[in-house]
Parts: structure tokens; C-alpha cells; sequence
């Protein structure tokens, strides 16, 4: 989908900004990439926008720690690039859908500190979000119809558990589910360890029916992954043929901390 619209499409989100920044309920400015995927999430239904919108900015303002109280460079988001790559894969799948990966890259649980992480993580889609997923080879900004995330489970251990917060899963589910501006059409767990019951039962009770159906879990074998994500897109700790995971993280780091200001800017974020 294209990111600027025929001239009725752009005169709906010159409404729709316009409707936001006198709102009293949320923020005094929003990115205007931003908007337009929360349009296209509620496939352009105006009021179903604006319903999502609220949500949104009502559960940021609920969890500050995590949606707002941020920054790309301190040593909490240092900390937790050191433990986990967030990147997102090149181009877009046939059905037109962005592909992000999480990856826990050091089995020492101390180094995981759960809530910081998760701040992190959205940090990290906050920053995707304001940017198009795509520029064609005429220069036009595309925005994905949706998301397959992949979370590898590789080096997750038993000893992690203790070190969930249940109080900051819950709101990344929550948020995941309700206020998301982007469609989740599925996700992967990859390399799921043989106690992954034991985490289903932790997180199952937050996740609802419709959700819980989009995630497949993959062991060793790959080969369903690749029915949902081609093999070029993949990289090649997945099997596939788009390098390596680091061939990504550096970049979007930097990538996140050019864009500081937007991220720390409470106009943005804060009611």
C-alpha cells in the first residue's frame, strides 16, 4: 500500500491529524506515517481509527516505563541489544507483509532484565512504524498490509522464567492484541525447547483465541515457516539466504538512535 494516498484519502488524514492534535485525550502531535497505519490497520474505516487511536495512547499512558520514559542510548537499551537482536528482515513477503525477528542471543538469564527489554522492543517499532517499509524503484514509500514476527527461541532456558515480569507481559500482550497499528497475520516460535509447555501455561491466560491461533511453533524443522516466509527473506541462522543477523542489528541501532528526538519527544507520546 502506497503511504500518500489519492486526494480523498489524504484530505481523511488531514482530518484525522487535525482530530487528534485538538483531542484532549491523547497527545499533541502524531507522526503522520503513523496515522495512516492506523487508518489502513482499521482498513480505512474513520471512526474504527480513531476507537484504535484512543486505545493505543490510553495503554501507553497506563504503562509510561515502557511506551514513553525512554531512550535509545542509555544503558537499559544498551543493555538489551546486548542480550537480544530485534531486526527487521528485507523487503516484504508475496502477501505483502513485513517480517521483524527477535532472537535472544546469550543463553546467561542475568542478562535478561524483562520490562527494560520489552521497553526496548517497542522502542524499536515505534521507530519502524514512523518510517515506510518499502521504497520502490520510482521512489514511492510503501507500507506493509501486515506482520509476521519470529521470536527464536534458541538460547531461552528454564532459568529465564523467574525472570519474566508478568505485570510487563501482560501489557505486551495486551497492547499486542488491542492497540497494535499494524495487522499481526501470524507468528513463528522457532526453535521451541521441549519445556515450552511450561511457558504456554504461563503467557495462555493473556492471550485470546484469535491471537493464540496465529502462532505456529516450529522445533528443528523449518519448512513450515518457509510456507508463510520465503527462504530469501530469511536469514541464515533460519535457513535462509538474506545474511546474517548481524548483518541487520548494527544498522537498525543506528537506525533507532537517529531517531532519539522523535522517540524522546513527549509532544508525541504523553497526554
Amino acid at each position: 500500500m502506497e503511504f500518500i494516498g489519492d486526494s480523498e484519502q489524504e484530505k481523511i488524514i488531514d482530518d484525522l491529524q487535525k482530530w487528534f492534535e485538538e483531542n484532549d485525550k491523547l497527545p499533541k502531535k502524531i507522526n503522520r506515517l503513523l496515522l495512516t497505519r492506523f487508518y489502513y490497520c482499521m482498513f480505512k474505516d474513520v471512526e474504527e481509527t480513531k476507537n484504535l487511536i484512543e486505545i493505543n495512547y490510553a495503554m501507553r499512558q497506563r504503562a509510561p516505563t515502557i511506551f514513553i520514559t525512554r531512550d535509545p542510548t542509555d544503558e537499559d537499551t544498551q543493555n538489551s541489544a546486548a542480550y537480544a537482536d530485534m531486526v527487521l528482515l528485507p523487503g516484504m513477503t508475496p502477501d505483502n507483509c513485513r517480517v521483524s525477528l527477535l532472537y535472544i542471543n546469550n543463553p546467561d538469564p542475568k542478562m535478561m532484565h524483562h520490562a527494560q527489554d520489552i521497553k526496548a522492543y517497542f522502542m524499536v517499532t515505534d521507530y519502524r512504524f514512523s518510517m515506510p517499509d518499502m521504497i520502490t524503484s520510482e521512489g514511492k514509500a510503501l507500507l506493509a498490509e501486515g506482520e509476521i514476527k519470529i521470536i527464536d527461541m534458541k538460547h531461552f532456558t528454564l532459568k529465564h522464567i523467574p525472570r519474566l515480569s508478568i505485570w510487563a507481559l501482560r501489557t505486551t500482550i495486551k497492547y499486542l492484541q488491542e492497540a497494535y497499528p499494524v495487522r499481526i497475520k501470524s507468528i513463528h516460535i522457532v526453535n521451541c525447547p521441549p519445556y515450552m509447555n511450561k511457558i504456554i501455561a504461563i503467557v495462555r491466560p493473556f492471550i485470546s483465541q484469535r491471537v493464540f491461533e496465529l502462532i505456529h511453533f516450529h522445533t528443528d524443522d523449518l519448512e513450515r515457516l518457509y510456507d508463510h516466509v520465503p527462504r530469501d527473506m530469511l536469514v541464515e541462522e533460519h535457513g535462509g539466504q538474506a545474511g546474517k543477523i548481524s548483518d541487520y542489528k548494527e544498522e537498525l541501532i543506528q537506525s533507532v538512535t537517529d531517531k532519539r528526538e522523535y522517540l524522546m519527544d513527549l509532544d508525541y507520546w504523553k497526554v
